[in-house]
């Protein structure tokens, strides 16, 4: 195994039911209303599906299922095809009120031929991607007249945070690294600033032990797990894509910088659910309960 530790109880049994993950983010059902939107970034249609609204097509349905999930999206949105080749001859046949995306994947563009393009940006120059993500749901809301959900939702997952910080008081000097375990087993894609992660972990009053640059989303890829021997006194919490797992773990099963890691030898590790990098307030929520109950999961073993 890649770990070996003591099963013990979840963070999640630690926090009150109402803070529960089910609780706060609206299930999309079969019967969501439709607005006239196409939305061409996951992070939007992910904050429309929260608001209780589906937008009429995405492009990439199939990787919002997979690497967003939640909100669920209703099967009966349509799908526009890969992101990097969209079918633009059905986009056109559907005439759509209005095309959602970010700067990148709007401006400069032949789609305005087709319809009216609005777009919507989280991760900026300003690098505060959890405010930015507030405003967007705020924008959003406005757009499809449900500005008391996004309003509700903003106050919600501001709430949630200061209660989750208040649960990790105890445990807030130790530092805490979040990666992308690579197959190569010899780097990880570790988060840092300008990314949700390092949003995230700040909101709830926790330091982010990796200080190296990152990307316009926060992360630094192919940084040499070697790294983690910075602050040996850290936790990690890693996720792996699903494809990758047994080439990653049984490379670094066989290494042995990996296994001479303090933290691995002392069990200070534990794994995340895969989270949309780039994602929007309602992915804030899930990668905040998450963190939460994989650092007290890690305090219940070592008490």
């Amino acid at each position: 195994m890649l770990i070996t530790r003591r099963r013990a109880l979840t963070g999640l049994a630690l926090l009150p039911v109402a803070l529960c993950a089910s609780t706060l983010v609206r299930a999309a059902g079969p019967k969501l209303p439709k607005v006239d939107i196409v939305s061409f970034e996951p992070a939007l249609t992910e904050s429309l599906l929260g608001l209780g609204v589906a937008p009429m097509a995405v492009v990439n349905a199939g990787y919002y299922r997979e690497f967003v999930a939640y909100p669920e999206m209703p099967d009966d949105v349509l799908d526009l095809g890969p992101s990097i080749e969209p079918n633009l001859e059905y986009l056109q046949r559907l005439k759509p009120g209005l095309i959602i995306g970010t700067s990148w994947q709007l401006e400069g563009t032949l789609l305005r031929r087709i319809a009216p393009l609005r777009t919507f940006d989280i991760y900026t120059s300003n690098a505060q991607p959890y405010r930015n993500a507030g405003q967007v749901m705020l924008d959003l809301g406005a757009l499809v007249d449900r500005r008391d959900e996004a309003r509700a939702l903003l106050e919600q997952t501001d709430r949630l945070l200061d209660d989750l910080r208040a649960k990790l008081t105890s445990i807030s000097d130790r530092p805490v690294y979040i990666a992308r375990l690579n197959p190569d087993g010899r780097h990880l894609l570790l988060f840092g600033a300008k990314g949700m992660y390092q949003a995230v972990l700040e909101r709830l009053g926790l330091r982010n032990a990796y200080q190296g640059r990152t990307n316009a989303w926060g992360g630094s890829p192919a940084v040499g797990i070697e790294t983690l021997l910075e602050h040996p006194e850290a936790s990690l919490l890693y996720y792996t894509n699903p494809r990758e797992a047994v080439a990653a773990q049984r490379r670094l099963n066989n290494s042995p910088i990996w296994r001479a890691l303090p933290m691995i030898r002392e069990g200070r590790i534990h794994a995340l659910p895969r989270f949309y990098p780039s994602g929007g307030l309602l992915t804030a929520q899930r990668l905040a309960l998450s963190i939460t109950e994989q650092l007290l999961a890690l305090e219940a073993n070592h008490a």
